[in-house]
């Protein structure tokens, strides 16, 4: 019997994010917020509300690539960043992901 060869293939996915706080002149910290397992940036975010009081500060939550229900097949919806399965390809993804979101958002408004 033949063995299954693995192969892998980059692809572009959609990912999203959230944001509190405008980018300006004014803009002097920018913040990457990672949730946890089975959380969403949407919620997660709003622990962060307080800071952006003052206007010189953003705060980024982008989210893991993998949502899932949190329990059988419907209701409440977590994400996450990864599993111990491929692990170095996910981190490489991740970096790349990551990367990708801080040069997009700092073209747009490079830091001070």
């Amino acid at each position: 019997m033949a063995l299954a060869q693995e192969h892998q293939l980059t692809v572009a996915r959609t990912a999203r994010y959230y944001q509190l706080g405008e980018f300006s002149e004014r803009t002097r910290h920018v913040w990457f917020v990672c949730h946890g397992y089975g959380q969403l940036a949407a919620y997660f975010i709003r622990h962060f509300a307080v800071l952006t009081e003052a206007d010189d500060i953003v705060i980024l939550a982008p989210e893991g690539l993998s949502r899932f229900y949190l329990q059988g097949n419907g209701g409440r919806i977590g994400a996450s960043w990864m599993t111990r399965e491929d692990r170095l390809a996910e981190i490489d993804d991740y970096v790349a992901y990551l990367n990708q979101l801080a040069g997009t958002l700092f073209e747009k408004s490079p830091p001070a």
